[in-house]
């Protein structure tokens, strides 16, 4: 029997790359989404897209309609995703829904004590039997244009605690390409792919890059934590977000996700993208 897919977070960042790659590969899938009429404006008419809520189980049962794969992605910036989850999970278990593709990130396993969901999602998953591939993404190439378009361009500055570490930024399109090949495929049951680009560059080479694009001086102040923290305050966002933020971005800072993996150039065939061509397509 082909396979049929439920992709949750499906108008997110990566979520909507997914969807688009599974129409070009022309793959029997169902996007799930909170809103299905702003879901569908955006993904477009095409797309089968089905109400799906993790905060409403009733909605689960019509969402797995004939799926036998879930792509698994918790929304961002939710501390306690791994409770926001459990309800469908422990559905899938009754509903003997085994295979899984969870999106986590590389590097988490350096905060779980802070941040633990990542942690606790991946084991209740591999010790309840699933089916389960981890995806392991770093830090994303498209972070500057979603979270620091105004930054970058009115301010001329890329403002994260990073310090004077360096990631190996991932293109989200690379992501979305591993997601789709590891549904779709068989044999990835039981793995864990750390995805990164092909180069390990800090914040400082990020403003260069920019600054290339842009034509004009991008400035890296590296901020301390605490700056951070002040500038966001003062901004009005919520304290948590800062220490989301300062605590994510600690890994960058500590030197503990310096690390760039072949697992993409495995599994797709080909070399990562790289951040100047992300910066290049989204601030040209």
């Amino acid at each position: 029997m082909a396979a049929k897919i439920l992709v949750t977070g499906s108008t997110g960042t990566i979520g909507s790359e997914l969807v688009k790659i599974l129409q070009n590969r022309n793959a029997d899938f169902l996007a799930g989404a909170r809103d299905v009429a702003k879901a569908q404006e955006k993904l477009g008419n095409e797309v089968n897209v089905v109400a799906f809520n993790f905060e409403q189980p009733d909605t689960f049962e019509a969402a797995t309609e004939g799926v036998d794969r879930i792509f698994l992605l918790g929304p961002p910036l939710h501390l306690q995703m791994d409770a926001l989850l459990t309800p469908f999970i422990d559905f899938l278990n009754r509903k003997n829904i085994r295979r899984v593709v969870y999106l986590s990130a590389f590097g988490m396993e350096a905060i779980a004590d802070q941040m633990p969901f990542h942690r606790n999602i991946e084991e209740k998953l591999k010790n309840e039997g699933f089916e389960i591939t981890v995806l392991r993404p770093s830090f994303f190439a498209q972070n500057f244009k979603n979270y620091e378009w105004d930054n970058i361009v009115e301010r001329k500055v890329t403002f994260m605690p990073a310090g004077d570490g360096k990631v190996a930024f991932v293109d989200v399109y690379d992501i979305a390409e591993v997601a789709a090949t590891v549904l779709l495929e068989p044999g990835h049951e039981g793995k864990d792919y750390v995805l990164t680009g092909a180069e390990s560059l800090s914040y400082h080479d990020a403003a260069q890059l920019l600054s290339d694009v842009r034509q004009e001086t991008i400035f890296y102040p590296k901020p301390s934590p605490e700056a951070y923290a002040d500038t966001l305050q003062k901004a009005g966002a919520p304290a948590f977000i800062a220490d989301y933020m300062n605590t994510v971005y600690g890994m960058i800072r500590e030197g503990k996700v310096d690390h760039v993996s072949a697992d993409v150039e495995q599994l797709l065939g080909r070399k990562p993208g790289k951040l100047s061509e992300v910066l290049a397509k989204d601030f040209a």
